[in-house]
Order: C-alpha cells, then sequence, then structure tokens
C-alpha cells in the first residue's frame, strides 16, 4: 500500500474515531449516573474503534481467542508492553469491566476524562512514586474484590517498536503484596500504529499472553523474568 494511500486511510480513520467519540460521548453522557452504564458504553466504543481500525486501516489484531477465554471469569493483572494507544483501548474490548491504571492527566480531555473516571480505572500521580505504589495497591484489592481485573504498563510510558528497556520496579510491590496473577502481554502495535497517533500503518498486531508469573520470586529474579516476556522478540 503507498504512502499516501495510508495517510488518506489514517485520515479518515482519525476523524471517523474524533467524531464518533465526541458523539458517544455527548449522547452517552447522562450515563455516568451508572458506573455499570459507563463501563458498557465504554466497552462498545472500543469494540467499534478496533472494528473501524480494521476496516479503514486494514489492521489486523493476532490474538488467540481461546487463550484470552481463559481469563474471562479470573481477576488477573495483565502485565502489558506498551507500544501505542492501541493497547489502552484494546482490552476495554476484550474484557468490559477490565480497570486500566492510567496517569490521572487524562481527567482533562474532554467526554474521555468523565468516562475513565465514572468506570472506576485507577488514575495515578506518576511524580509522586512511594505515595503511588501504596494508593495503586490499595485500588488493585478494591478490583480483586469486585472481581475485576487490572491492565498495568509496567515500563511506564510508551516503548518504540524493536526497543528492550527494562520495566519499572513498582509493579514487583503488587507481585510481593497481592495474591493476585501476573499474565505478562506482549503486544508490537508500534509498527502499525504511529508514536505520534497520526498515521496507522496497515498490517497484523500480535497479542502474545504468557503463562502467569509463580509465586516465591525474589524482586531481581521476577523484574528479570517479566523483562524477558515483555521482550520476547526483540
Amino acid at each position: 500500500m503507498g504512502s499516501k494511500l495510508i495517510f488518506l486511510r489514517s485520515v479518515i480513520f482519525n476523524l471517523l474515531f474524533l467524531i464518533i467519540s465526541a458523539i458517544v460521548g455527548l449522547i452517552f453522557l447522562p450515563c455516568i449516573i451508572s458506573k455499570s452504564l459507563t463501563t458498557n458504553v465504554s466497552h462498545k466504543w472500543a469494540i467499534i474503534t478496533i472494528y473501524l481500525l480494521n476496516k479503514i486501516c486494514k489492521i489486523e489484531i493476532d490474538i488467540d481467542k481461546t487463550e484470552l477465554k481463559k481469563y474471562n471469569n479470573k481477576q488477573v493483572l495483565f502485565a502489558i508492553r506498551h507500544e501505542s494507544v492501541l493497547e489502552t483501548i484494546l482490552f476495554l474490548a476484550y474484557f468490559p469491566n477490565i480497570k486500566y491504571v492510567v496517569k490521572k492527566e487524562l481527567l482533562y480531555v474532554p467526554f474521555y476524562g468523565l468516562f475513565v473516571w465514572r468506570s472506576g480505572h485507577i488514575l495515578i500521580n506518576r511524580k509522586a512514586r512511594s505515595k503511588t505504589i501504596f494508593f495503586m495497591l490499595r485500588k488493585i484489592k478494591l478490583c480483586l474484590s469486585k472481581k475485576e481485573s487490572v491492565v498495568l504498563f509496567p515500563h511506564g510510558t510508551r516503548v518504540k517498536p524493536n526497543t528492550n528497556i527494562d520495566i519499572k520496579s513498582g509493579i514487583y510491590a503488587i507481585y510481593k503484596h497481592l495474591n493476585i496473577p501476573i499474565v505478562p502481554v506482549y503486544i508490537n502495535s508500534g509498527y502499525v500504529w504511529d508514536r505520534k497517533g497520526l498515521i496507522k500503518r496497515p498490517g497484523k498486531v500480535r497479542i502474545t499472553l504468557f503463562d502467569t508469573i509463580k509465586r516465591g520470586h525474589g524482586k531481581k529474579e521476577f523484574l528479570k523474568i517479566l523483562n524477558i516476556k515483555l521482550n520476547k522478540y526483540i
């Protein structure tokens, strides 16, 4: 596919994405009175977004649906390699009640911020460090009590494709103090979804869900295992 056609498809998708997001935000704004309604709207919005991405930009999501179904009725923490905005949408489509650990700045995005807040996602201040860890532990524990799974990006920021960057050590506190299975997830979305968000290239996004990390590892060994999984194909 030529670069001009890729650009055109990207522009069409971006415009539709913004228009649909704005319409959903306006029409379903009253839904924020109910957490369950807000969560359901977000779930449907994510499904529509992935559908449009496939039909317009020719981006295919390659994931083992059987493997995914294993976690439908389980509470786990998905530790995901974060290369693009796509990761913040994908698991909303797969699991209606899943909660993301995200930066609190997202609250200030019109409409989107309201839905993020009302859906019960975990909003953190990345500058607070130790306070953030304790806050995150408390919130994830609350999610577990409600039978909700959680998504966390251990790198703490977006990672460029084909790069190996050590994850942040904060996730070890979750592993150590909370009895929640941690599932490493490798995603190579950066090859198709431009880091700046404008260009979407046709191709296949590969999602690999690894086995949960066994209990009993020390900090150094745990971080080593997770680093290997999240940089599996590099």
